[in-house]
């Protein structure tokens, strides 16, 4: 592998890593994160099991279509998913082509 494409590789990791942090630095609810790519490969995995990666990314590409066919045609942003259960809230969103899922407990969140 080039060096060049090495490089870029560690630098990906480290911005994915460094948005990760964050997410759990501001909110002490969040017990997982996952990022996933297009194809719906994990890039990044905190406290998710896998499995999850195709759905996370599927859920995100099917709320933008469930846009196009609704009123608002404004495919610029990516509508976020929240699902709801008795002790976690799952939060999904594409940005930049990257899905985002969060894990939070619901127990300890405030205002999802």
């Amino acid at each position: 592998m080039k060096k060049w494409a090495v490089d870029l590789l560690y630098a990906m990791e480290e911005e994915i890593n460094k948005v990760v942090k964050s997410v759990y630095q501001s909110d002490p609810s969040v017990t997982g994160v996952m990022v996933v790519d297009e194809s719906g490969l994990c890039l990044e995995n905190n406290n998710v099991p896998e499995e999850a990666a195709g759905l996370f990314a599927s859920v995100a590409a099917r709320s933008e279509m469930a846009l196009l066919l609704g009123a608002n045609q404004n495919t610029e942003s990516s509508p976020v998913v929240q699902i709801e259960a008795d002790s976690m809230v799952i939060i999904i969103k594409r940005v930049y082509g990257y899905t985002m899922g969060i894990v939070k407990d619901k127990t300890k969140a405030s205002g999802t």
